[in-house]
């Protein structure tokens, strides 16, 4: 505490601040950004989006955390190869907006948990006006048959050496095909157990090359007049952004830097810094466009430091929490400058080779945010 006849002193014990955390649920994190979120597409009017969908890439990612007893109850480890230790492991899983930057649900769960069974759970918080992106991990009947319920469009690539229609398909040097799905047995008890509808399906299959092969994307995006074959290649490269969002949480916000050693403290971490990037890119989304029109008549596009914005909020996230709206407001506006100062240039065609890092490091050219 500080006063000014005498020198700072602690007045909060850590044991006490342990105890306290420990009434504290991860889900007051959970419901906050679930509020934010809400509020922040509620309001704002100059949301980006791809043919008026809101573009939601899901997908998810195996983190480390803390070898303790709690946490490895709660979240479990990955057998480690011969002479090597269990790795103690999350899944963590997000439902990403990635032409404005907000994870719209995210969760983390135990290591053996099903990204597909975590999708159909981001699927609660959709708009009718979204659009999924997913990568081949998430091909199953049921979910085709859950989109088909919800009449919710996606888009997801394709396991071709799962699939023999997929394979011809391909092999066919055609753009496009309609097929019709016809569930199996096992797919019509998970149909059954989920309580969806178990009649055939019809998808649409696009050929697309990525990275010199050929891939197929299956989608319910069935109007080739508004969605022509051409466009679907430039759609499934967007997913790259919830790729990014990885990386960033992983190398800027530490994600797997967690500051307890139980189960509770992992969830409120993890929630916690979800919210803060997403109160980042929310700030940053409207310092953009400032950005946008100082710089519409140079060579380059420029965008926001996100690194340096991250620093910013997070700086400043707890006095946010705590000012009243006039005092605010003027913090935000501050706070949007500082953004709109701190930007790169964006310089396309650039393409470097992916390298591997090492899982127990951090990468060095993607350091922490200070």
């Amino acid at each position: 505490m500080l006063d000014s006849d005498n020198p700072p002193s602690q007045v909060v014990t850590k044991s006490a601040i342990t105890q306290a955390r420990k009434n504290l649920l991860h889900t007051a994190f959970v419901d906050l950004n679930h509020q934010v979120v809400e509020t922040y597409y509620d309001n704002c009017l100059d949301i980006n989006t791809w043919h008026g969908y809101r573009l939601c890439a899901i997908d998810g990612s195996q983190i480390r955390v803390p070898d303790e007893p709690d946490i490895v109850d709660a979240f479990g480890v990955n057998s480690g190869k011969k002479n090597q230790k269990d790795c103690p492991l999350a899944l963590v899983s997000v439902y990403y907006d990635v032409l404005n930057h907000i994870s719209i649900d995210s969760s983390i769960n135990h290591t053996k948990a099903s990204e597909r069974a975590c999708a159909a759970s981001h699927l609660t918080h959709a708009q009718a006006n979204d659009l999924s992106i997913l990568d081949r991990g998430y091909n199953a009947f049921w979910l085709y048959a859950l989109y088909e319920a919800k009449n919710l469009p996606f888009c997801m690539r394709a396991k071709i050496n799962r699939g023999k229609q997929y394979k011809a398909f391909a092999d066919s040097g055609e753009a496009q095909t309609v097929i019709t799905l016809t569930p199996n047995k096992r797919s019509i008890e998970q149909c059954k157990e989920k309580g969806l509808p178990i009649h055939p399906i019809r998808l649409r299959l696009i050929r697309v090359e990525l990275d010199g092969d050929v891939e197929v994307l299956i989608t319910n995006l069935m109007d080739e007049q508004a969605f022509p074959a051409s466009v679907f290649k430039g759609l499934y490269h967007l997913r790259w952004g919830v790729e990014e969002n990885y990386k960033r949480l992983k190398q800027w916000v530490e994600i797997e830097n967690f500051s307890g050693e139980s189960a509770l403290s992992v969830k409120q971490d993890f929630y916690a810094k979800v919210l803060t990037t997403n109160l980042t890119a929310m700030v940053a989304n409207v310092a953009q466009k400032h950005v946008d029109k100082r710089t519409s008549d140079r060579k380059h596009i420029y965008q926001i430091n996100f690194s340096r914005a991250l620093c910013k909020m997070k700086n400043t996230m707890i006095e946010l929490l705590l000012f009243s709206a006039q005092t605010l407001r003027r913090r935000l506006e501050t706070l949007v400058d500082y953004m709109a100062c701190t930007i790169e240039p964006i310089r396309k065609g650039r393409h470097y080779h992916r390298r591997k890092s090492n899982p127990r490091t951090f990468n060095g050219n993607y350091k922490r945010v200070k």
